[in-house]
């Protein structure tokens, strides 16, 4: 479980690598039009201090824009309030052009790329606003027709395209959580799963070893050849259920219905308990189908043993209809006032998750049955 956190984490760190690639490289225009418009402005020999008044505004302009837009925290100034600032870059990249020379006008891409990013229901008035207005200042300057729908046109196509990579951010966002939620549900259902087959090898095993000392313990004065027959079933469960439980915590031992039946006579004939079993001479079953069944006779019949008090009991497995279905039915007096327990919750969820179900309760003779039917 802590190896898939390992790479979930991995995973999120290569998602977000490759987002901060595609975010820088989509703004690489945007630096290259601030370097150039600065060299056509000092080119026209400005008035010093109007030159470093400008250089600042715009080194300002690309600040801003970086946070508004990257959303950094920068050094030296720390997490400047978002709203400010997108207000403050907006007013600086419209009034540049204006009052610098219609050559800071590509500098309205970093407004145009904080307001896409931020979005909303009025994001496409707010940019037609921004070319509004750098067209406006174009005119002003009597450039050309053409240029100065080629910069209004800018000022509105990064904001467009910013925007598209803000919905794509957001869909990266959706599916890394929706990936860590499958993550955690696959984990929860892994445990649930081992805790189960847990559940159903050693309390199958426990239960057998239970009335097998029992017996011995009663055989060990009146019969000691038998008391030591006894006992030494007891050793082979006990070794048969450590091998299980190691198997099953490497690879999630798989019971076979054939072996769970016969199984079920020896266990049942040591508690003194008449077990039949009804079966067809051979089956050939779905290796999950033949396990969901194996598992329910193991669970019924450990019920039997542990609960029941029973002196007859009976197992049929019947396939019909392209459906397998196997019932534990006994003469005793059924688990209680208890409920369902562990066992036959589990039995529930597997034949759930097969398309079956699972049915349980008190049976025609006063005992209690267990019934499980999948498809086949």
């Amino acid at each position: 479980m802590n190896d898939v956190n390992v790479e979930m984490d991995l995973a999120d760190d290569q998602v977000r690598a490759m987002w901060n690639r595609r975010l820088w490289s989509r703004f690489v225009l945007m630096y290259l039009a601030l370097t150039t418009s600065a060299v056509i402005y000092l080119a026209g020999s400005p008035p010093p201090w109007q030159a470093v008044l400008v250089l600042l505004g715009a080194f300002l302009t690309a600040v801003l824009g970086m946070r508004t837009t990257f959303n950094l925290t920068i050094p030296w100034l720390g997490r400047l309030p978002f709203w400010p600032s997108y207000a403050v870059l907006v007013v600086l990249c419209l009034t540049l052009p204006a009052v610098a020379g219609s050559e800071w006008a590509f500098n309205s891409a970093w407004a145009s790329a904080a307001t896409g990013w931020i979005g909303g229901r009025w994001v496409a008035g707010r940019l037609l606003a921004i070319g509004a207005v750098v067209g406006v200042v174009a005119w002003q300057d009597d450039l050309e027709p053409a240029m100065i729908a080629w910069l209004a046109l800018i000022g509105m196509l990064v904001g467009f395209f910013t925007s598209q990579a803000r919905r794509q951010y957001d869909m990266f966002e959706v599916l890394q959580a929706s990936r860590r939620e499958r993550a955690r549900l696959a984990v929860a259902d892994e445990r649930d799963r081992i805790a189960r087959d847990l559940h159903d090898l050693v309390g199958h095993s426990l239960s057998v070893i239970a009335v097998k000392t029992e017996l011995a313990r009663r055989l060990v004065l009146m019969d000691p050849e038998k008391a030591e027959k006894e006992l030494a079933d007891i050793d082979t469960v006990v070794r048969r259920a450590l091998a299980e439980v190691r198997q099953a915590v490497t690879n999630y031992r798989q019971p076979t219905l054939a072996g769970e039946l016969a199984s079920a006579r020896r266990a049942a004939a040591s508690a003194g308990i008449d077990c039949r079993v009804e079966s067809p001479d051979s089956w050939s079953l779905p290796a999950p189908v033949d396990g969901a069944l194996a598992w329910t006779v193991r669970e019924g019949v450990t019920n039997v043993l542990r609960h029941s008090r029973a002196s007859n009991c009976t197992i049929k497995l019947s396939l019909m209809d392209c459906m397998a279905e196997v019932a534990i039915v006994d003469d005793g007096v059924g688990p209680g006032t208890s409920g369902r327990g562990n066992g036959l919750r589990g039995l529930s969820e597997r034949a759930e998750a097969l398309g079956g179900s699972m049915t349980s309760g008190q049976s025609e003779t006063s005992g209690f049955y267990v019934k499980v039917r999948v498809p086949a």
